[in-house]
């Protein structure tokens, strides 16, 4: 479990980097993305496994997803992929 961690939040990093050079993304998408990430964090910082499998957080994950997926953000999409993969699979 805790190399599951250890890639959730390695993933972490790596959306707070792309959501600081993505330069045209709206602000409600990126807020949303950033509350994602802020939700995660807080979760990973208690070690709050039962917050992480919660299927409402999978689901905003791949709400975000659907709209970038128009391949305009494909950084953004393989990252939000990645983070939906290590949650739904990872058996926290």
């Amino acid at each position: 479990m805790q190399d599951k961690l250890a890639e959730l939040r390695e993933t972490l990093v790596e959306l707070q980097r792309e959501l600081r050079e993505v330069d045209q993304l709206d602000a409600d998408t990126k807020s949303r993305l950033e509350g994602v990430m802020e939700s995660i964090n807080d979760a990973l910082h208690r070690e709050d496994t039962e917050a992480l499998s919660h299927p409402s957080l999978r689901e905003t994950i791949n709400e975000r997803n659907e709209q970038l997926e128009d391949n305009t953000y494909p950084s953004l999409t393989r990252i939000l992929n990645n983070l939906a993969d290590i949650l739904g699979n990872s058996g926290l």
